[in-house]
């Protein structure tokens, strides 16, 4: 199995996200990541000058989404109040506003990258200790000792089972032996289940 790579060389920032504009940077203005709200201390928003530590990837978009708000907020209109049709970022002035909102921190110690299998063999240890607590120890010993008796026991013939017969003479020569009265005319089939009864 292959070993699990960084991704990206941002993958351990740490950055400092600040809403420098006027207004509340809220969710529903693209103060989110993959669905998931980011919120100041408000709790509804982060609020006009208000700073949050973030990682870099999380960090990065929010400032990218308030940088192109920001920026159709500003955007130019005529005397009436629609807008002139000029466009409103190019990639430049995006990236240029977008960099004005985040600071780095600082770099987190990058971990030694564990290989599928040993997250694997992790897994297995969890869910090892998750029945150690589930399952008393009393219990456990309990049944490995009715497993050990159940391995040691042999298996006793069922003495109702007939035996493997390779033809009619077996069958004839077993009743014989037996005692068992029986009808040499019938078939094998038949005389067998005099063997059973």
């Amino acid at each position: 199995m292959s070993e699990p790579t960084t991704s990206n060389t941002n993958d351990h920032k740490v950055v400092t996200f600040t809403n420098k504009t006027d207004f509340a940077f809220t969710p529903d203005l693209g103060c989110m990541y993959d669905s998931n709200p980011i919120f100041g201390k408000s709790g509804a928003s982060v609020e006009p000058g208000e700073s949050v530590i973030l990682p870099f990837h999380i960090g990065n978009l929010l400032a990218k989404n308030l940088a192109k708000r920001a920026m159709m907020v500003a955007a130019p209109v005529d005397a009436a109040g629609i807008p002139t049709g000029e466009p409103v970022w190019s990639e430049d002035s995006l990236a240029a506003k977008q960099a004005s909102y985040i600071v780095d921190m600082y770099e987190e110690e990058k971990g030694t990258k564990k290989s599928e299998t040993e997250l694997l063999m992790e897994k297995v240890e969890e869910y090892k200790a998750l029945v150690d607590k589930v399952v008393p120890k009393s219990e456990r010993e309990e049944a490995e000792k009715d497993k050990e008796t159940t391995d040691e026991t042999p298996e006793q013939p069922n003495e109702k089972t007939p035996g493997v017969y390779q033809d009619k003479a077996d069958v004839l020569a077993e009743l014989e032996k037996r005692g068992i009265v029986h009808d040499k005319r019938k078939g094998k089939t038949e005389l067998e289940k005099l063997l059973v009864n």
